[in-house]
């Protein structure tokens, strides 16, 4: 063969070949569109939120560009006289009610509070899924743009005095962190830490400190049972907590309380007898039978001492039975001196049992104020 032959044959080749590109090109529908503000997260989320509450999008929003969004546009821009294109311009946009670009935040800043009270109520509302943590991040922004979405507020993923008035929240211009009336004791703070973990709030290790999570703790819970989100335990949130805080500064492990200086004697029996009573239940509930031997103590019903009281005959099956007499762990000892520091779980009890074992019919007479673990707490 010549090399002219060659080369008309593969000069021929080369055209079929750009021919069929071209007739593909024209054929072959484009996969995925776009955002022509671009397909950042914020933007993509957006435009899946008002198709999402408008009826055409089903999918998750996921701030992620596909084919189910890229049909979903489609379907909206031939309904509402719109080139079908699945791009997503100036009309389309318009047509969606969205400003683009989406970029989300909230209007007094994006502080661990203002993130938090946030979350908290979009978690009530069921537009959040994720822990309540003070962090603002694509969660967050996703749940604010499907909640004013469909609340038929302004779509832009910021929260405002509009959107935060709809929620619910008061932002603060300034940081704040929550606290307790009471004071951010020890015993006050494991009260509180406590209370959350048993309700399924707070998440971390109880350790009597106070910090975001604990803060986000009890704003996520002052939001569930619509008190006010300002992750502060005062009166109303303490008492829906169940709880009696004390006041005063934090017993740190020192050896006095509500009753008067509490000797190391003392100490390691009220231990035992937390210990012999209640080791294995919630540490709130050994703290609560360690307030009921103090709150006896503080009574004209019984006697005046710690000894007195735990050896009073017949109010304590660990005397009765010797488990008075086994080591305490630390966790006993934590117990005894958190009740000794003004923590009492029971509100003032001085009665406690095991509805389950307890076969004095005069027990069952007493108001029960609280059921903490396996026991209840009465007056």
């Amino acid at each position: 063969m010549t090399r002219t032959k060659r080369n008309i044959i593969t000069s021929g080749v080369a055209a079929v070949i750009m021919a069929v590109a071209v007739c593909l090109l024209t054929v072959m529908p484009v996969a995925y569109a776009d955002v022509v503000k671009g397909n950042g997260f914020a933007n993509v989320a957006a435009v899946q939120t008002r198709l999402a509450t408008l009826g055409y999008y089903r999918s998750t929003v996921d701030g992620r560009w596909g084919s189910a969004t890229t049909t979903a546009v489609k379907k909206f821009q031939s309904d509402n006289g719109l080139k079908a294109d699945g791009i997503v311009g100036s009309s389309t946009e318009r047509a969606l009610k969205i400003s683009l670009p989406i970029s989300g935040g909230i209007s007094y800043g994006k502080t661990d509070f203002n993130v938090a009270a946030v979350q908290a109520r979009l978690k009530t509302f069921g537009y959040y899924t994720s822990t309540v943590d003070g962090v603002w991040g694509n969660g967050t922004l996703k749940a604010v743009l499907r909640y004013q979405s469909d609340r038929g507020l302004t779509v832009d993923g910021v929260v405002g005095s509009g959107t935060a008035g709809k929620l619910g929240v008061t932002l603060s211009r300034t940081a704040k962190s929550g606290g307790i009336n009471k004071g951010k004791t020890a015993a006050n703070v494991k009260a509180v830490q406590n209370a959350l973990k048993s309700a399924g709030y707070y998440k971390s290790t109880v350790d009597g400190v106070w910090g975001k999570r604990t803060m986000c703790a009890v704003m996520h819970f002052q939001s569930d049972c619509g008190l006010t989100v300002d992750g502060v335990v005062g009166v109303a949130t303490e008492k829906k907590l169940g709880i009696t805080l004390g006041s005063g500064t934090s017993s740190g492990g020192n050896s006095s309380g509500p009753v008067g200086n509490i000797s190391d004697s003392d100490l390691n029996l009220l231990a035992r007898c937390v210990y012999g009573e209640s080791r294995g239940e919630p540490y709130n509930g050994q703290v609560a039978v360690a307030a009921v031997v103090l709150n006896r103590v503080k009574s004209s019903k019984f006697p005046n001492t710690i000894s007195g009281v735990i050896y009073q005959r017949g109010a304590f099956t660990a005397v009765d039975d010797g488990q008075i007499n086994l080591t305490p762990n630390e966790t006993a000892y934590n117990a005894a001196r958190d009740a000794l520091g003004g923590w009492d779980p029971t509100g003032g009890c001085l009665y406690y049992y095991n509805p389950a074992t307890a076969t004095s019919s005069w027990i069952w007479s007493l108001t029960v104020h609280i059921k903490i673990g396996r026991h209840n707490f009465a007056l």
